[in-house]
């Protein structure tokens, strides 16, 4: 029993120490980050990334090393990520359009796109039950969601299925291999 146990154990933190840590924490704020392999330029890798109409870069860059935008009206893909309509929570489902800001720092052979200041906007709603009300706009931060009230820590609920939507979804969008070039020169 005790074998089975300890295997049990060694398995779990396994496991858990093997998955990527996509999310952190930053000055009480959820930050996302992942690195990308790509022989492109940095000049190449922003065309293509402004061809999907998601992803807008500032205009005042001067270094080539490093970008900066904005993510707007972006829509969670939680069936690419494996999860059905049932199984996502309400506020990763196609009615909530996320936005954030992102930077870009390129090296030889490499790009890592970090996002922040993750808010998304979803249907507005309102509860009125004996006189009391109660209202939403539909704004919020991923933060609501996925921190505890100290903001120090990932809720449990965050960890699994919505952390996993979320980091596919923002992956899918910053990688530029998953983009179908279309070359003007053969018209």
């Amino acid at each position: 029993m005790n074998k089975i146990i300890t295997l049990v154990i060694i398995f779990v933190t396994t496991v858990i120490y093997s998955q990527e840590k996509a999310f952190t924490i930053v000055n009480k704020q959820v930050s996302w980050q992942k690195i990308y392999e790509s022989t492109k330029s940095a000049l190449e890798i922003k065309k293509i990334l402004m061809t999907n109409g998601k992803i807008k870069f500032n205009n005042n860059e001067s270094d080539n090393n490093n970008l900066s935008g904005d993510i707007s009206d972006f829509i969670m893909d939680f069936k690419g990520a494996g999860y059905t309509r049932m199984g996502t929570p309400n506020y990763l489902s196609n009615s909530s359009k996320f936005s954030g800001n992102f930077k870009m720092e390129f090296k030889e052979g490499k790009y890592r796109v970090s996002i922040s200041n993750i808010k998304f906007k979803g249907d507005s709603w309102s509860l009125y039950s004996g006189g009391i009300g109660v209202s939403s706009n539909g704004d919020d931060n991923l933060e609501s969601f996925a921190l505890t009230k100290d903001r120090e820590y990932f809720k449990g609920q965050f960890q699994g299925r919505s952390s996993s939507i979320i980091d596919h979804s923002f992956s899918d969008l910053f990688d530029v291999s998953k983009y179908d070039i279309k070359n003007d020169e053969n018209w």
